[in-house]
């Protein structure tokens, strides 16, 4: 725990939050580059799917560098559709690399646009899977801490409800809509520090099915 806060006061005092990869930098490649996702793998999203991804920039970079995962992910969000049927991505940020502090979209294309090649992933939490109505639900959740402009949460504190860091916003969103029982199977008692932060959670086969993985490529 020590060695986490030493990092986490590194960053502030180079002037760069850390986020785990909610402030996630975007230092733009070469414009003539466009990562996309093809047409058939938008087929296959639905509401409520988490996508995840490594972001550039030094703050991505050291993110994925610290946290030391079986994949390089720096940054998470969830997929809604829009009243125009169009996906976007909503997503907790630093207003450090942002125009506004907290919780904000993008639509999918920039979100993939900002992403490393070959790092997006998107999963579907299995319930939603059983329970397609769900997904309406999780939509309007995340829907509704965008309308409540909820503030970024530079404590990292998954027990202050009042503010989120990227990954605390999606575990909140599932929450309300499949109970607070989440944060147990996400974070077992006794979970702490850096493991807290990391996108692992989201890779647990026994809760999650992968849709598309681009690390596999």
């Amino acid at each position: 725990m020590k060695h986490f806060s030493y990092f986490v006061l590194f960053l502030f005092i180079t002037g760069i939050t850390f986020g785990t990869g909610c402030s996630d930098s975007v230092s733009r490649r070469d414009s003539s580059f466009l990562y996309v996702l093809s047409e058939n793998e938008k087929k296959l999203l639905e509401n409520g799917d988490i996508i995840l991804r490594h972001g550039y920039g030094f703050v991505s970079n050291t993110i994925v560098k610290t946290l030391r995962e079986d994949y390089a992910i720096s940054h998470a969000g969830i997929i809604v559709k829009d009243k125009n049927d169009r996906f976007r991505v909503l997503h907790s940020v630093s207003q450090t690399i942002s125009d506004f502090d907290g919780v904000q979209d993008v639509d999918l294309d920039t979100f993939i646009r900002d992403s490393k090649p070959n790092t997006v992933v998107v999963v579907r939490f299995l319930p939603s899977s059983r329970y397609p109505e769900s997904r309406v639900d999780i939509s309007q959740a995340a829907n509704h801490y965008l309308e409540q402009k909820i503030p970024f949460d530079y404590s990292f504190s998954l027990e202050d409800d009042s503010r989120f860091y990227c990954s605390e916003f999606i575990v909140r969103v599932f929450a309300d809509i499949f109970g607070d029982s989440i944060f147990d199977r996400l974070y077992p008692p006794g979970i702490s520090g850096l493991d807290r932060l990391k996108f692992g959670i989201f890779l647990d086969q026994d809760l999650f099915e992968i849709i598309i993985n681009h690390h596999q490529q």
